[in-house]
């Protein structure tokens, strides 16, 4: 193939990812102001109304983002995933760059259109949360990172402004998800074991680079500092709160939520093609080295911590970026076997059919889904409800407090004035968040407790006696996805609210969930 050839090939595989990347923000822009808003994007739309440098669970750009939409685009649906659209848009194009850079055009278009044809890829964008800027700076480093250390002929010193740009990007990571603070590791031990890598290390701009990263993530320090280390213990002490030992099922749901993460032949294929890199990787190939140390790392920190602890689905998506471009190419140098392109388009196919079915299970009540993990149905039906109970206790309205972070904010979005709601914090119990945002409850006022049937109510009554002067339950709330029942709610009066000490004390925040 000519130079003049492949120039042209690039060209148009630009133009195709681009085309069709415009496409589907239009598609999911519509698509958008659909469906509710999952709990997680309502909490962190809390996050935007509370700006600060950092939070108690998650760093801040996610809520900046969010703001940053709100401010030129109102509080809609909409508006708030608009962030998760473009930066969707943005990584499909990285992808493609990555797959280019190291194999060809080809193998570029089938890993953006492979990352497209996945759940978790795909909810993520239109979901808005902290992982959707995570990946996309993950994506950005690793394409940045080919440029320095994957050899090329020339210099390490000439291409100092990439290191600075490659800081900027982990600094972006570690600002979106503290499971970024694995991608500077990883482009460190990436650096020593290739020769231009090391190289590099002799000269001043990765360790300028360093600086500009922490200089990115210094809001973080500062919000930690004022807060005792909040974030900190969280994420470490808090953590290690919830592990009670092995588990054999949280091995099966992690497999399981992974396979539907990605489509169950993707995933064998992706966990066949992490044994294929560490071999190429030990014999010496550059890129498999490149691709590895991006992937395997990190599937297997998961795999190993998921007997102990819930993995969730999303928290593996870093580690498949690197998968992704090399199953491509892997698929791609086979397709002249029938069984590979038949098992490539299978796959794919697969994984596209479960994106779309999440995609249309929130408005199609048809489609199978075990209620209980419905998140995004029947928040409007309750935010009416307890609007009703909220208008018949005439001025001033109730506080209404959310059992769980996701009623609190849900109701704070839905009900008709977004009021301040409170979450577990205003009964004695962990708010996350919430905790901090307290002040802006009054005591003494009447309030309305909303619990989801989902979650256990623990000392429902004793807490409830606690903080209120007087109780009375109120009639319960069943909300539905067209004929489906999805949950039940109980609702309480609360008659003079009072904020008082936790129930139980505790010298650390318990990491229980707290967003993504």
């Amino acid at each position: 193939m000519s130079r003049t050839s492949v120039e042209v090939s690039r060209g148009a595989g630009w133009r195709w990812v681009l085309w069709s990347s415009l496409g589907l923000v239009l598609l999911r822009l519509v698509y958008a102001g659909q469906v509710e808003l999952a709990p997680q994007e309502a909490y962190y739309w809390q996050y935007a109304r509370h700006l600060d440098w950092s939070y108690l669970d998650h760093p801040p750009l996610c809520a900046w983002l969010m703001a940053l939409s709100k401010f030129f685009l109102g509080d809609s649906e909409v508006a708030l995933r608009v962030p998760a659209i473009l930066c969707s848009a943005a990584l499909s194009c990285v992808m493609y760059s990555l797959g280019t850079r190291l194999y060809s055009p080809a193998v570029g278009l089938l890993t953006a259109l492979a990352a497209n044809a996945t759940v978790l890829f795909g909810l993520g964008a239109v979901v808005m949360t902290p992982d959707v800027p995570l990946v996309l700076a993950w994506a950005a480093a690793l394409r940045v990172l080919c440029e320095l250390v994957l050899p090329d002929g020339r210099g390490p010193g000439r291409f100092g402004w990439r290191w600075y740009l490659l800081g900027l990007l982990c600094g972006l990571g570690m600002l979106s998800k503290y499971t970024a603070a694995l991608l500077p590791l990883q482009v460190l031990v990436t650096a020593l074991v290739m020769p231009r890598g090391r190289e590099a290390l002799r000269t001043a701009h990765p360790y300028v680079a360093c600086v500009l990263a922490a200089l990115v993530f210094s809001p973080v320090f500062f919000w930690n500092q004022a807060h005792d280390w909040a974030s900190f213990a969280f994420q470490t002490t808090g953590r290690t709160q919830t592990v009670t030992g092995f588990h054999g099922y949280l091995v099966g749901r992690y497999v399981g939520l992974q396979s539907v993460a990605v489509g169950p032949l993707l995933y064998l294929a992706l966990l066949l093609t992490a044994g294929v890199l560490v071999r190429q990787a030990w014999r010496g190939d550059a890129r498999a080295r490149l691709l590895g140390l991006a992937s395997v790392p990190g599937l297997l920190v998961f795999t190993l911590v998921s007997p102990f602890h819930w993995v969730k689905m999303n928290w593996v998506a870093p580690a498949y970026i690197g998968l992704l471009v090399a199953a491509a190419g892997g698929a791609w140098a086979l397709r002249h076997r029938r069984v590979v392109r038949a098992y490539a388009g299978l796959s794919m196919g697969v994984g596209a059919a479960l994106m779309v079915a999440m995609y249309l299970m929130p408005l199609c009540p048809w489609i199978p889904f075990r209620e209980r993990d419905n998140l995004v149905s029947g928040w409007r039906e309750l935010a009416e409800a307890v609007q009703r109970h909220r208008d018949s206790a005439g001025h001033p309205a109730p506080l209404v407090v959310g059992w769980g972070y996701k009623t609190a904010s849900e109701l704070a979005f839905y009900l008709e004035d977004q009021p301040q709601t409170q979450s577990d914090s205003a009964l004695g119990g962990d708010g996350l968040a919430y905790s901090f945002w307290m002040d802006q409850a009054s005591p003494g006022q009447d309030a309305i407790i909303v619990a989801d049937m989902r979650q256990p109510l623990k000392d429902a009554a004793t807490r409830l006696d606690a903080h209120c002067e007087s109780v009375r339950e109120l009639p319960p709330v069943t909300v539905h996805r067209g004929s489906r029942e999805v949950t039940t709610f109980k609702l309480w009066s609360c008659h003079r609210w009072q904020a008082k000490p936790a129930v139980a004390s505790r010298t650390l925040p318990v990491a229980r969930g707290g967003g993504k």
